[in-house]
């Protein structure tokens, strides 16, 4: 049986930021993954985007960590060579229902304390991005993307080198309480089961946080910790378009998503998405019915496009705590004492802007773990 002091579930972009940053301040850390390598469920299968964090309600775990997020996450990509860009992006709007969506989105980042936004219309948008049709827009300075595949090798390596134990192929298959300790028990890829003690778990599983949880005996629905998997896909963009446009452009937002949106890349080509569809097992196909719905949406505000430029590309699939129309839930990150389970560390429905806020996500975590 190994023993360690801190076992950490899932090695996406939260929680190997979690080990990276516990790593500085603690030894004898057990990263857990049950894929081969890190961030296969959500982190590496998104826009990859850093949002500037206007969206998210007051006072929000999501509004305050974003938008720290952010800066930190500026931070370590300049500090450590990881490929990113502070692109800006324009939420835009051709109707004057969408004009006072976005007016209210500009407010509530003023709220959230979200720097360098401004509202802008038609002349400017044109001078900044000529190749697309909008009224009005917002425009977020401090929005970019990043090589998400890049920021997770770096926090991999440097948790490596700071003695985390990363474990791949791991599958968390039950936890226990026991006294003054958790029992983790994990199925290995060569089929063997091993258990692994250890004095505090920090489950940053992300699809299948609540099923972990689920394994202490947490009631998932009495504690509203249901986990619903909304699907999202991508239609790549032909890269005849490639150069069209500098800054990530999105339309208002929907309840359930930030809506189809130009998913820039580093090299300058781009894909449309996502789409927001509940789904009940894990799929990453993306189906080519849904090719005319896509170009239906984004040939509102990108004329140059045609039919045949989009072709479909990948699909991710998020972890979200509100079932379908059910308002907009905030991150779960808590130690569940209330629960009788003093040391669990819980992260649930660490959904978008996980990957901006990931850094801030592991100060987070640091701060309760220095008070349990």
């Amino acid at each position: 049986m190994n023993r360690a002091e801190i076992v950490i579930i899932g090695a996406g972009s939260v929680g190997l930021a979690i080990a990276k940053r516990l790593s500085i301040v603690k030894k004898n850390i057990v990263l857990l993954e049950r894929h081969s390598t890190f961030g296969q469920d959500t982190s590496t299968r998104n826009s990859e985007v850093i949002h500037g964090g206007m969206y998210y309600p007051t006072g929000s775990l999501k509004a305050r960590l974003c938008v720290d997020g952010n800066r930190m996450l500026y931070g370590i990509c300049s500090a450590h060579n990881i490929p990113h860009r502070k692109t800006g992006k324009l939420i835009i709007a051709n109707t004057e229902n969408e004009r006072k969506n976005i007016e209210e989105i500009y407010h509530q980042g003023k709220i959230n304390r979200v720097p360098n936004l401004r509202m802008i219309e038609e002349q400017e948008i044109k001078s900044l991005e000529p190749n697309i049709r909008a009224k009005w827009a917002l425009l977020s300075s401090e929005s970019g993307v990043l090589d998400a595949t890049e920021l997770m090798r770096y926090f991999e390596q440097t948790a490596l080198g700071n003695g985390v134990i990363i474990r791949y192929g791991h599958e968390v298959i039950g936890l226990e309480k026991c006294a003054d300790f958790y029992k983790v028990i994990v199925h290995r890829d060569n089929g063997k089961i091993e258990e692994i003690v250890t004095d505090v778990v920090i489950n940053a599983a992300g699809l299948y946080a609540d099923q972990i949880s689920a394994m202490l005996g947490i009631n998932i629905e009495a504690s509203q910790y249901r986990i619903y998997w909304v699907k999202g896909e991508y239609y790549d963009v032909n890269e005849r378009h490639s150069g069209k446009m500098s800054r990530l452009i999105y339309p208002t937002p929907t309840p359930v998503s930030l809506g189809i949106h130009v998913r820039l890349r580093l090299d300058g080509s781009f894909a449309l998405g996502p789409n927001a569809i509940y789904v009940n097992e894990i799929d990453y196909e993306v189906n080519p019915a849904h090719l005319g719905e896509f170009f239906s949406d984004a040939k509102e505000y990108l004329p140059f496009l045609e039919k045949s430029d989009l072709t479909p590309g990948v699909a991710g699939i998020r972890a979200k705590l509100q079932a379908k129309g059910e308002a907009v839930r905030d991150f779960v990150i808590r130690n569940e004492t209330d629960k009788d389970q003093p040391g669990f560390i819980n992260l649930v429905g660490i959904d978008s802007p996980a990957l901006t806020a990931c850094a801030a996500i592991a100060e987070e975590v640091l701060d309760i773990y220095r008070n349990l």
